[in-house]
C-alpha cells in the first residue's frame, strides 16, 4: 500500500499524514473544511521537521515526506487509485454514513477503509457498506506519529483477511498492532487509561493528594514499568519464582481490599472537575502549553529511542 488517503484532517488527522508521509508514502488529505485542510499541511509539516530533531527520522526522509504530502479538493481526488484510507471525522454515526457512502462510490474495490474511532463500533459504521469485509477500526493513541500502538478492530462484516493485511502493514512501518477480539466501546487502552483516571479524579476529590502529586506517583513509579511492560507480565515477574499465581496467592487480597475502597462512578462529579481543572492549571504555569507539548514529545522520542535498543 503507498497510496494514503486521510479524511478528516484535524489534530488526528494531522499527525497521521505525518506518520505516513514520514515512511515514504504518498498522503493525501482531505477535509470540507478548507482552513482545516490547510492547518493540517503545516501541522504535518512542523511535525516532519520536529520528528528530525527528536532524531526519529534523517532530514531525507523529513524533505521526502513532506514533497508526498498533498492537499486535495474533493473526495473524488483522494479516493481516486486510493491503497488505503485513514478516517478521522467526527464521532457521529451519521457523518460516519454518509463517508461511507462516499467512499464506495469513489474508492477502488481493493482499497481499506480504516476509522480512527475511539469509541463508536465498526459493525454500525460499516452497516450502510455495500462491500463492508474491507473497513476496520484502525485506532491510535495520540499522537499517532510518536506513539507507536494502533489497535485493529473488526465489524461483524470485517474479512478476516482485512485484519492481517492491515496488520502487517503497520508492523512493516513500525508501528505496533494490537488486534481486539471482539467490539468493545473505547478498546483496549482507552478503558485502561478511563479505569486509573477515574480513580485519580476520586483521589483528588477525596482530599488524598494533590493534582501534582498523583501525576507523580503514577509517572514516577508504574508508568516506568508501563514503558515496557503491561499489567500481567509486571505482575507475572512481580511474583518472583512462583509467578504470576505466587502474585495472587500473596498480593490478591491486598488488591481485593483495595477495590472494595475504590470508586465505581458512572458519572465524573461536579466537584472532581472543578478540583481538576483548577489543581491542573496551578501547575500547567511552570510551562506555556505549547513548551509542555513540545517537553512531552521530547520524551517519547527518547523513551522510543531507548525502547528500540536490543
Amino acid at each position: 500500500m503507498q497510496d494514503i488517503g486521510i479524511l478528516g484532517a484535524g489534530l488526528i488527522g494531522a499527525s497521521w499524514a505525518s506518520f505516513f508521509a514520514a515512511q515514504g508514502l504518498n498522503v493525501r488529505i482531505y477535509d470540507v473544511n478548507q482552513d482545516v485542510k490547510r492547518k493540517a499541511l503545516e501541522i504535518a509539516v512542523h511535525n516532519l521537521q520536529r520528528l528530525v530533531e527528536l532524531k526519529l527520522i534523517s532530514s531525507e526522509a523529513s524533505n521526502a515526506g513532506q514533497a508526498n504530502l498533498r492537499i486535495v479538493g474533493s473526495m473524488q481526488e483522494l479516493l481516486s487509485d486510493i491503497d488505503y484510507v485513514q478516517e478521522s471525522v467526527i464521532e457521529d454515526y451519521a457523518i460516519k454514513a454518509d463517508v461511507y457512502r462516499e467512499f464506495e462510490q469513489y474508492a477502488p474495490e481493493t482499497a481499506i477503509l480504516a476509522s480512527s474511532s475511539s469509541g463508536l463500533l465498526m459493525t454500525r459504521m460499516q452497516s450502510v457498506m455495500q462491500h463492508p469485509a474491507r473497513a476496520l477500526i484502525a485506532h491510535p493513541f495520540n499522537p499517532p506519529h510518536l506513539i507507536p500502538l494502533v489497535e485493529l478492530v473488526s465489524g461483524d462484516q470485517t474479512a478476516a483477511a482485512t485484519v492481517e493485511t492491515v496488520k502487517a502493514f503497520f508492523f512493516q512501518l513500525g508501528k505496533h498492532p494490537v488486534v481486539l477480539n471482539k467490539e468493545v466501546p473505547g478498546h483496549i487502552a482507552n478503558r485502561l487509561a478511563a479505569a486509573v483516571w477515574r480513580e485519580s479524579l476520586a483521589l483528588l476529590d477525596e482530599g488524598v493528594a494533590s493534582v501534582e502529586d498523583i501525576d507523580a506517583a503514577l509517572c514516577q513509579g508504574p508508568g516506568l514499568r508501563w514503558a515496557m511492560m503491561g499489567q500481567h507480565l509486571i505482575y507475572e515477574l512481580g511474583g518472583g519464582e512462583g509467578g504470576y499465581q505466587k502474585f495472587f496467592d500473596t498480593i490478591g487480597a491486598s488488591f481485593e481490599e483495595y477495590w472494595k475502597e475504590m470508586q465505581t462512578w458512572t458519572t465524573i462529579p461536579e466537584s472532581a472537575k472543578q478540583k481538576a481543572v483548577a489543581g491542573t492549571q496551578a501547575y500547567l504555569k511552570q510551562k506555556s502549553r505549547s513548551e509542555w507539548t513540545a517537553w512531552r514529545d521530547e520524551k517519547l522520542a527518547r523513551i522510543q529511542q531507548v525502547l528500540r535498543e536490543e
